[in-house]
């Protein structure tokens, strides 16, 4: 498949819940949909509700968390990718993470943030390395580069 062709497939994929490329389910999903996606990019949105399970009461959602906000973002840039090809979600794994800042303690409940992935390196082997932010109304407030293994599962979905 061309670069031209993955692109186009994945483009129609735009606006579905995150749910549909990832192996997380429940209180451990933690974005809501893909927003916009491309061969080597991804960017969700989600909203943290009253009680989900990682917030604390009156504050929001630790500003540490989000280094797992980036991390499954990238798992559904790899669940999208694995998708038009006609596979399941790959299982994958976060191994590292460099330079995480973030210029917020906590992540407010009932605002929307997004969260967007850029491939900077990708081996056969399923090792990848990505520059991921949190953006709040176009203002920047995390970032840090996450480096992730995937190994994507021979599984076909069924037609």
């Amino acid at each position: 498949m061309t670069k031209v062709d993955l692109n186009e497939k994945l483009q129609q994929l735009v606006g579905m819940p995150a749910a549909e490329f990832v192996l997380h389910r429940d209180s451990m999903l933690f974005l809501d949909r893909l927003i916009d996606i491309g061969a080597e990019f991804a960017t969700c949105e989600w909203r943290i509700s009253d009680d989900f399970e990682f917030a604390v009461r009156g504050l929001g959602v630790p500003g540490y968390t989000g280094i797992e906000y980036m991390a499954q973002c990238i798992a559904v840039h790899s669940g999208a990718r694995a998708r038009v090809r006609g596979f399941i979600p790959p299982v994958g794994f976060l191994l590292g993470t460099r330079h995480y800042k973030c210029s917020i303690s906590y992540f407010e409940p009932g605002v929307t943030y997004q969260t967007t992935c850029e491939e900077l390196v990708r081996d056969s082997q399923g090792m990848g390395s990505f520059a991921c932010r949190i953006m709040l109304d176009g203002d920047v407030l995390a970032e840090a580069n996450l480096a992730v293994l995937e190994r994507l599962q021979e599984t076909r979905l069924h037609a």
